[in-house]
């Protein structure tokens, strides 16, 4: 993988004065978990699949040795495109031994995502399912290796089903539990340093295609260090992660911070609030992280059923806005609901005390982790005053070194002091120190914590034959927070377009399904500015009247 990347000399030398950096690796952090805990189970899964640190260290060390003899080394990019299963961590692990980027991939991406981001990290192995919900990863993965020549192998999970019949004789394809068979463990590990690259986790933008952000070791240790020392975890946690791994949340709250501390992770492939309950339970789940409608999820399920949620500290909710009544229920319950704010460039920078007020607890999304300088901004990036809103701005040792292969849009995000903009208006209380996050500068969609880029979305649609232009926004939506609502107009003489229209184009061209519109708007014009700008507030309060109206879809 070819990433270029600075790092401030100034800020390396200050924040490894305040021992925020050093030159220790993930990889050292794994060790000393295998060498302090050996005995004590390191990961499971809702399959039943558990492993201690020291037998996940054999199984991982086998993998990185099998890995290895492909010819897949240091700075070399590996994608995980697996749910959430122990074989996501035995990959990653085996990615820390060999000093291989790991670059997370999430599951719901079908071809058009996959092989632009396969080819924009220049990935030399990956791994994925055999099956996972009703459909075979591996086929699609195998076709798209064709295309790839740098792509040396494609690790086929057979967890829940065998390699389909076909692929057998795929000299690129290789079966997960033939491989850890037959391999011995790893001679030697790779050397690595705090600053080289760890991972390239993908992120949606106003630029319209996913953008790989880069983070060194130092990036991802600052940032769940100081996540845990805000939250008081320690090794005697567990952690249970339904989000999936390839969003920074899962990546680093469910999969990194546990091993960091030395405490266990656990982890749910598909959420559904009764198996995450089960977990809770069964498990004694002191953590859990996920967005707003998992917490509505896990309310509503509640209600039916009465659960023992005593072992329970945290329930961390990010991605989106929590309402006051979820807020409301959830201390009737006796679940202590904290807000976490942050992003895949600059995670979770923001969080509340455990010792906070209700009202810094309810009415704010916290104040910033140790290390960690907030501030909020003008459009010229001046500071503005308590209270006024302005675009959030965040400076610290866990802030990204730039996006892969993208220096124009880096330089825009990220100033040559560190400062990160991340495109969303906030507040501060009169001390400014707590913020509150009221909206974006961003062009983009928040459905149930996954990022949708507009832009993206218009530009499929803008492909369709029958539309001569295209307009997104977000509807507000009880249970996600927003989901993806579309005003196209149509080309003379064209057929009248409905929404199982749009959606049939959209399964077409091989997208990832929650970026689908759902919700269709048929206009004769799109509303403008003088310059030619569409003037989406008004599509936004369009679409709100008719929600309220119940009117239904074109």
């Amino acid at each position: 993988m070819h990433a270029q990347y600075h790092i401030s000399p100034e800020r390396r030398e200050l924040y490894r004065k305040e021992g925020f950096w050093g030159d220790a690796s993930l990889a050292d952090w794994w060790r000393h978990a295998v060498l302090a805990c050996p005995d004590r189970r390191a990961v499971r899964d809702n399959h039943g699949a558990a492993f201690t640190y020291r037998e996940f260290d054999d199984q991982a060390s086998r993998l990185a040795a099998w890995l290895k003899a492909k010819g897949i080394g240091r700075g070399d990019g590996v994608a995980i495109d697996l749910p959430g299963w122990c074989e996501f961590t035995a990959a990653y692990i085996a990615c820390l031994k060999l000093g291989a980027v790991t670059v997370p991939i999430l599951p719901s991406w079908r071809e058009a995502e996959l092989s632009w981001a396969l080819e924009k990290c220049e990935i030399r192995a990956v791994f994925t399912p055999t099956a996972f919900k009703k459909v075979k990863p591996v086929e699609m993965m195998a076709r798209l290796a064709k295309t790839l020549p740098q792509l040396a192998a494609v690790v086929a999970v057979d967890k829940l089903e065998g390699l389909p019949e076909g692929l057998g004789g795929d000299e690129k394809v290789a079966v997960l539990s033939e491989i850890l068979e037959k391999s011995e463990p790893l001679d030697e590990e790779a050397k690595t340093s705090g600053d080289d690259l760890a991972a390239v986790l993908f992120t949606s933008g106003t630029e319209g295609l996913p953008k790989g952000v880069m983070l060194t070791h130092n990036n991802i240790l600052a940032s769940e260090r100081a996540y845990a020392a805000r939250l008081g975890l320690s090794w005697l946690d567990s952690f249970l992660m339904p989000a999936p791994l390839g969003h920074a949340t899962g990546f680093l709250h469910g999969v990194t911070l546990p091993f960091i501390l030395g405490g266990e992770s656990v982890l749910l492939d598909i959420f559904k609030a009764d198996a995450c309950l089960d977990l809770i339970e069964g498990e004694r789940i002191t953590c859990v992280l996920g967005a707003t409608p998992f917490v509505y999820d896990i309310l509503a399920e509640i209600r039916k059923e009465p659960r023992d949620l005593s072992s329970l500290r945290f329930f961390l909710c990010g991605g989106t806005t929590i309402p006051p009544k979820i807020f409301s229920e959830c201390r009737t319950l006796g679940i202590r609901l904290f807000s976490v704010y942050g992003s895949t460039e600059s995670s979770p920078h923001s969080v509340v005390k455990p010792d906070d007020t209700r009202a810094h607890t309810e009415l704010t999304d916290g104040c910033a982790v140790p290390g960690v300088e907030i501030r909020v901004v003008d459009a010229e990036h001046h500071e503005v005053p308590a209270g006024a809103e302005g675009e959030e701005a965040s400076r610290g040792p866990n802030v990204f070194v730039g996006y892969l292969g993208e220096p124009e849009i880096t330089a825009r995000a990220l100033d040559a002091d560190g400062w990160y903009y991340s495109g969303d208006l906030c507040r501060t209380d009169d001390t400014g120190s707590y913020i509150k996050i009221t909206g974006r500068r961003k062009d983009i969609i928040v459905r149930g914590g996954e990022n949708i880029s507009s832009r993206e979305v218009e530009d499929i649609l803008m492909e369709h034959p029958s539309i001569k232009a295209a307009a997104v926004v977000a509807m507000p939506d009880d249970r996600l927070g927003e989901r993806t609502c579309a005003y196209v107009v149509e080309k003379p003489g064209a057929l009248k377009l409905a929404l199982r229209d749009i959606v049939a184009f959209f399964d077409a061209r091989r997208v990832a399904k929650y970026k689908f519109p759902e919700y269709l708007v048929v206009v004769p014009e799109l509303p403008r500015t003088a310059s030619g700008k569409v003037r989406k507030f008004e599509l936004k309060r369009d679409i709100i009247a008719r929600l309220s109206k119940g009117m239904a879809s074109d």
